[in-house]
């Protein structure tokens, strides 16, 4: 199996000021994150230079707020599945923290 991140679009960011900055993890590893500046309100990030990311049966997809000198704060959660291949292009959004992030994927066989 195999994820294509496709974009990523902040409706509304986590930080009361200015931008996030964004980290997404799959399965605990970072695959991408945004440089200075990150994302702001309703801005959005063409993930399509991200590689496909092989998994097994599921994989899991975090998206982060990287705040220096104290914890990430973590925007959301969510398992993708071989049950979600040959869907097309599919929706998740990360809604923790008041922050409110779109991410557009696929999963591929």
């Amino acid at each position: 199996m195999r994820l294509r991140l496709i974009s990523l679009y902040c409706s509304t960011t986590e930080d009361d000021t200015g931008e996030d900055e964004q980290r997404l993890l799959v399965n605990g590893v970072q695959v991408w994150g945004a440089e200075a500046p990150g994302l702001n309100n309703r801005e959005t990030a063409d993930l399509s230079a991200v590689p496909l990311i092989d998994f097994n049966t599921r994989a899991r997809v975090e998206l982060l707020d990287s705040d220096s000198g104290d914890d990430d704060d973590l925007l959301g959660r969510f398992y993708v599945g071989r049950s979600q291949a040959g869907q097309g292009e599919l929706e998740y959004k990360f809604t923790e923290d008041d922050a409110d992030y779109t991410l557009t994927y696929e999963v591929l066989a």
